[in-house]
């Protein structure tokens, strides 16, 4: 490369440095005006959301206060109402019984218990308990119309055999 052209690319150079160095200095000046602008507008705009924060919790306390005011009343109405109610529920003195209708109504007691008596001891009777097993048995063996469930039968049969062979192979092994 010759003096005169690298001459010309030192200034070509210098003038690009000197442009860059003003392009730099104009676009932090632009980037500090629009940060400043930024903050302006968050400023307005907490400003703005805080005076309606204002307006909007006044509106609520008012409400609030409104609302407290109804649920006063409306428990003192309940209140009211309820020992109104308590008092018009409140039985009246039971009339003087005779010793006739008392002694009648120990009778029917008496009766009534012993019946319930005889029909516990009429459940816990052992031939009556083996009947009530026995048809839950047949329950599990019979069908409604009293033919054999041929799959349960088959289970039962299987479940004896296999305790038959359990049975024979540990007497086996043991002598």
């Amino acid at each position: 490369m010759t003096d005169s052209a690298a001459a010309a690319v030192r200034t070509t150079a210098d003038k690009a440095a000197e442009a860059a160095k003003d392009v730099g200095a104009a676009a932090a000046d632009t980037a500090g005006k629009a940060a400043a602008t930024v903050d302006k507008g968050v400023d307005k705009a907490v400003q703005k959301s805080t005076a309606t924060g204002r307006k909007t919790a006044g509106t609520v306390e008012k409400k609030a206060a409104a609302a407290s005011g109804s649920a006063r009343s409306a428990v003192a109405d309940a209140k009211a109402d309820a020992k109104a109610a308590a008092e018009a529920d409140k039985p009246a003195k039971p009339p003087q019984r005779s010793v006739a209708e008392i002694q009648a109504d120990l009778d029917a007691t008496r009766d009534r218990l012993a019946g319930r008596i005889d029909e516990l001891q009429d459940y816990v009777a052992p031939k009556n308990v083996a009947n009530r097993q026995m048809a839950k048995v047949k329950g599990v063996f019979v069908d409604e119309f009293g033919g054999i469930k041929p799959d349960r039968v088959l289970i039962a049969v299987g479940v004896v055999v296999g305790l038959v062979a359990v049975v024979g192979i540990s007497r086996r092994r043991s002598s």
